[in-house]
């Protein structure tokens, strides 16, 4: 290989690097979603849903569940569920402004595998992908619909 391909094929790699580093789910999380569902995930009693265990029984559920979960990072949820023995009346607010498709499908996974969830999550999961973003952010909900789509998941 000569010194062109080779600083082609570096430089391939490195922006590689920087895309991968600037789409780290924990980090996301960290900056996001942390001050809520806390850095353990275990959220906040009476006050923000804990996603330790919760997130795989939402993806037991099929296209539904990955759905749900990405229209509520979008679009963020507001009405009372319940999650993890807990009932939460909190609003979550939407990201879909703040975030990149690469983010969120980068935070989602990061929420499906911490914290143990990994052992959880259904035998054909599959990571969340920027195009699967991409494709439910045209659909403009609001909190509330986000919070009907829930009701039908848990029933």
């Amino acid at each position: 290989m000569d010194l062109k391909k080779s600083l082609l094929v570096l430089l391939a790699i490195a922006l590689g690097a920087l895309a991968f580093a600037s789409t780290n789910g924990e980090q996301v999380y960290q900056k996001h979603c942390s001050s809520c569902h806390q850095p353990t995930g275990k959220g906040i009693a009476g006050a923000f849903p804990p996603l330790v265990e919760v997130v795989p029984e939402y993806l037991e559920k099929g296209d539904l569940g990955r759905k749900f979960l990405i229209h509520v990072v979008l679009y963020g949820i507001q009405g009372e569920i319940t999650a993890g023995g807990g009932t939460y009346n909190s609003m979550m607010p939407p990201y879909g402004n703040q975030l990149s498709d690469e983010e969120v499908a980068a935070v989602l996974n990061y929420i499906a595998k911490a914290w143990g969830n990994d052992k959880l999550l259904p035998k054909d999961f599959k990571d969340f992908t920027p195009e699967e973003v991409k494709a439910e952010r045209g659909k403009k909900l609001t909190p509330v619909q986000v919070y009907e789509e829930w009701k039908k998941l848990v029933k």
